[in-house]
């Protein structure tokens, strides 16, 4: 496996054999990055580009397999101080021009008046499962945040592709679509009620799921299972 692995300016390319314990073990290939790079003192956050196209992170041995996986034949890294990439702060699987872009694009919504203060990102509170931004989605759809406070509860859904219909310019459209098909009980989503059977996903943490497999939208929920937002839309009828 070739590995090409970037820290600001500085790049690096190595290899690794099938038996190599960097390959089966987390700890172990980000202990290698960090010898590499001499990170011994820096908090670092590592990501790869994903078969899709998406920046996603690597931080447990299934995220580490899934990124061997999308290397086709190099796998990508990009090494980041901790608390400086965009994806850290607002979720994996997404770039600056389609996260502007969005639900918003589609359906016209209130301007809402830029602000001329910064506010830090929370680490230091307890965030809870919730509906947000009641202010901004629009009326028909439910943004929703699912947060796990780093337990082992599963968020306790499936998900499956369909088709459904929607009202456009030039009358209705079938289109694909992604939608929850199951419920585990005891899991976050059943437990907090904020997710139903058939609920269409419009949005993963702010990306446009559309023209999306659904392998490509599960892979974006593992990446922002610690803080997944999920926007869904009702006012589609599923066929």
């Amino acid at each position: 496996l070739q590995v090409k692995s970037k820290f600001d300016s500085e790049w690096r390319r190595f290899s690794l054999t099938a038996n190599s314990a960097e390959v089966h073990s987390y700890e172990n290939f980000r202990c290698l990055v960090e010898k590499l790079h001499h990170l011994e003192n820096v908090p670092f956050t590592l990501c790869y580009n994903s078969a899709g196209g998406d920046l996603l992170p690597i931080t447990n041995d299934e995220n580490l397999r899934k990124s061997f996986e999308s290397a086709r034949p190099t796998l990508r890294l990009l090494i980041q101080r901790k608390g400086e990439s965009w994806e850290e702060k607002y979720g994996y699987g997404t770039d600056s021009d389609r996260r502007r872009k969005g639900l918003s694009a589609l359906i016209p919504v209130q301007k809402i008046p830029k602000r001329n203060y910064s506010i830090s990102n929370p680490e230091d509170f307890r965030q809870v499962s919730s509906i947000i931004d009641v202010d901004i989605v629009p009326e028909a759809h439910r943004r929703v945040r699912l947060c796990k406070h780093g337990s082992d509860r599963p968020l306790g859904f499936y998900i499956r592709d369909g088709t459904s219909v929607r009202v456009t310019e030039r009358g209705v459209a079938k289109v694909q679509g992604i939608f929850i098909s199951r419920l585990v009980d005891g899991g976050l989503a059943e437990s907090t009620g904020l997710l139903g059977v058939n609920d269409e996903v419009l949005e993963v943490n702010g990306i446009y799921v559309q023209g999306k497999t659904l392998d490509q939208v599960t892979d974006m929920m593992v990446a922002n299972a610690h803080n997944l937002i999920i926007t869904g839309g009702f006012f589609i009828l599923e066929i």
